[in-house]
């Protein structure tokens, strides 16, 4: 009888050694953090529409002096000149990034026309 109650009794110190579970109360809404709206990279139709804006910038000045396009897309990340085949003059290929331009620049630098555009792969 002594090992039974010595049994319970030891039973009973092992099942009340943890803190007593306190009740959850539920009425209360869950409690949400707030936050600064994280910081996401554009989508990829927000950056084809930008692609594509900067491309129908570029094809609208076909014809115009390369420094009007500049002045509205900025300079170029890269710019390479050859001779020509359609003149004396050189052919331009300049990159804006997205947008790779096409020139054609006089012989003796005073003008340079952009031919065409295109996007970038």
């Amino acid at each position: 009888m002594k090992k039974l109650a010595f049994l319970l009794a030891a039973l009973l110190l092992l099942t009340a050694c943890g803190a007593a579970a306190e009740p959850v109360d539920t009425t209360d809404p869950p409690v949400t953090e707030t936050s600064a709206a994280p910081t996401e990279a554009p989508t990829e139709a927000a950056v084809s529409e930008t692609v594509s804006a900067e491309l129908e910038t570029a094809l609208s000045f076909v014809g115009k002096g390369l420094d009007e396009l500049k002045a509205v897309l900025g300079e170029p990340v890269e710019v390479y000149y050859e001779d020509s085949c359609s003149g004396d003059g050189d052919d331009g290929i300049l990159n804006f990034g997205s947008v790779t331009v096409y020139t054609y620049r006089e012989a003796d630098g005073s003008a340079e026309t952009v031919i065409d555009a295109e996007m970038n792969d």
